[in-house]
């Protein structure tokens, strides 16, 4: 069991731990790293999924039909048990869930602009609802929201496996001997683990920044965490593999295989 916090992930030991990073909705690449994946996944293996299956990069909402096809696919492999499929939220899974709940937002249509511009946009117009008419509902005040929110949820519901996918998201995981911590986009080593609220999703550090301060952290259970793993990071970020962080994905979505002590044994773009 996990030591921490239920929304902490604790992986099996296993095999080989695939982590997805940087998919933003880019469903195309999805199918590629997924015929990948296939022929490669041996009996004890596990998929960390590092957050931001949604995004401006493709059809976010066919991209979550295919993660799920894949986890299908892959529970059907002798060996498989559920709770080597972990689904990580990142930022875009987060707003998706902050704007379901705009009715309730000091600033409505503020919040709803600063969502849009980031990449909200694709994942609403992807399930076939009104951007514009949700700008009009923010002015109008929270039960004009509410009814536009219900209508987006209702569209979500429509898709199979959505909602249940996006509502059972983790914080984070870590690795059956907790020396590897997988995020979406980070951490704040000054925290514990159990404390870190939005630092998970939202963190803009940099490889080097973070490792550094991994390496003067404490407290919080980080003296234990040799290794941070995480989907993306800032755009001036410079990736070093053999770090004590590793970003996984640069400019496109990546797959990378990784060892007990999280090196890397393998590195798959689409």
């Amino acid at each position: 069991m996990n030591k921490f916090t239920p929304s902490i992930a604790r992986l099996r030991h296993g095999g080989c731990t695939w982590a997805l990073g940087g998919l933003s909705g880019d469903d195309m690449a999805l199918e590629r790293l997924s015929a990948a994946l296939l022929p490669r996944w041996q009996p004890g293996d596990r998929l960390v999924v590092l957050g931001n299956m949604l995004g401006p990069s493709g059809d976010p909402a066919r991209a979550l039909d295919l993660i799920l096809l894949l986890r299908r696919r892959l529970l059907a492999r002798p060996g498989a048990e559920v709770e080597d499929f972990v689904f990580l939220r990142g930022a875009q899974e987060e707003m998706w869930h902050k704007v379901l709940q705009l009715q309730f937002a000091m600033s409505p249509l503020d919040v709803l602009d600063w969502m849009l511009a980031r990449g909200l946009m694709a994942t609403i117009e992807a399930y076939g609802h009104s951007i514009a008419e949700g700008r009009i509902a923010s002015r109008n005040g929270p039960s004009a929201i509410a009814r536009w929110t219900a209508g987006l949820r209702a569209r979500h519901t429509q898709r199979p496996g959505h909602p249940d996918l996006l509502n059972s998201l983790v914080r984070a995981a870590l690795s059956a001997d907790g020396r590897i911590v997988f995020a979406a986009a980070g951490a704040d080593p000054a925290r514990p683990l159990d404390e870190q609220a939005d630092a998970f999703w939202w963190s803009g550090a940099s490889d080097s920044a973070l490792a550094s301060a991994l390496g003067r952290a404490r407290d919080g259970g980080w003296p234990a965490i040799e290794r941070l793993v995480r989907g993306t990071a800032p755009t001036s970020n410079v990736i070093d593999q053999s770090g004590r962080v590793l970003t996984v994905a640069r400019d496109r979505p990546t797959l990378v295989g990784l060892d007990a002590d999280g090196a890397v044994l393998e590195h798959i773009e689409p």
